[in-house]
């Protein structure tokens, strides 16, 4: 007797469990942005205590899983054309279970900043606040944008000032934090790209769609993902960085080979492949920062379990954004 089978959208498995129907939809993967974020933060602070450390993770983690289902849910508009599987998996948990999942997350995010400070707290709350309404109207801050990149760069920059916040202050002006959260921002325009269709269809306006054409958005994508090097450059002319973050700059070496396979690209699926080149390369910016940041061996601990944990929930497929878009693919007739 053959063994039960899952059932499939197109190639992708349906687990019709609330658990791992929500771990999918949080996109784990997307955890070690405001991880490693916070770590920078945190050890730039002069922060070294691994019990700290590793609550914060734990509030970093929670807070992104929380934002990526809340995410879901209210795209189901433009899923239904960009990510179909992501709408039939909400459609399996339903809304009491969606509020249900997102009660724990966030619950369980506010608990544990208790031991972190008031400072931190007050950190997270605003995060929070970002979390949810960058897709929830009335705000629903993606809906426009500039708005929609600047709510998107939270994720980085409000993880790096909680880093900084568990030692007791905020600075605003932080070159670090200033530059991280730039980067976030203009890089907020490639996760765009692999939508351009479906976000058209559905009449959503984004830094992709402004774009008469898909060429057009990659082009300019492109160009602006490379603009933080210039103000590396600038942070470090005026004396606010450290040589060393000239290092930085090879990263940009790197953007460029993914930059001409994006302008090679001609289908969603393509860009969808590029997008998670572009994911590693950002993870990998960020760490190489902290690197430079702090050359020591905690730095390295970290930089070696952020890329585990990245590759390990891709080897196994646990995310809900699908990157073979069998679903775009024309049908054969039956004859």
């Amino acid at each position: 007797m053959s063994p039960p089978q899952l059932p499939t959208f197109g190639t992708v498995p349906i687990l019709p469990h609330t658990f791992q129907i929500v771990l999918r939809l949080s996109r784990p993967r997307t955890w070690t942005f405001a991880a490693s974020s916070f770590i920078l933060g945190y050890m730039l602070a002069g922060g070294s205590s691994p019990f700290q450390m590793a609550l914060g993770l734990v509030v970093a983690g929670l807070v992104t899983a929380a934002t990526n289902v809340v995410n879901a849910f209210a795209d189901r508009k433009e899923d239904a054309v960009n990510q179909p599987s992501r709408v039939f998996w909400i459609d399996q948990i339903g809304l009491p279970g969606t509020v249900t999942s997102l009660l724990v997350l966030y619950g369980m995010a506010v608990a544990a900043s208790v031991l972190l400070g008031p400072l931190f707290m007050l950190v997270l709350a605003v995060g929070i606040f970002n979390s949810i309404f960058y897709s929830v109207r009335p705000l629903r801050f993606k809906a426009r944008p500039l708005a929609s990149l600047v709510s998107f760069s939270g994720a980085v920059g409000l993880s790096f000032l909680s880093g900084v916040a568990v030692m007791g202050s905020v600075n605003l002006l932080n070159p670090v934090f200033l530059l991280l959260t730039y980067f976030m921002f203009t890089y907020g325009t490639v996760k765009n790209l692999p939508d351009y269709s479906g976000d058209k269809k559905a009449g959503t306006r984004t830094s992709a769609t402004i774009f008469h054409s898909l060429a057009n958005a990659v082009r300019f994508s492109g160009i602006l993902v490379f603009t933080p090097y210039i103000l590396l450059t600038v942070f470090i002319a005026a004396g606010s960085l450290a040589p060393i973050y000239l290092a930085d700059l090879g990263m940009g070496l790197i953007f460029a080979i993914i930059f001409f396979q994006m302008l090679r690209a001609k289908s969603s699926q393509e860009l969808e492949k590029t997008h998670t080149f572009g994911f590693f390369y950002a993870i990998s910016f960020i760490l190489f920062t902290l690197v430079l940041t702090s050359p020591t061996l905690a730095s390295i601990i970290v930089i070696l379990s952020a890329y585990l944990w990245t590759l390990l929930v891709s080897r196994v497929s646990l995310d809900s954004r699908v990157e073979n878009r069998d679903w775009e693919k024309p049908r054969r007739k039956k004859t």
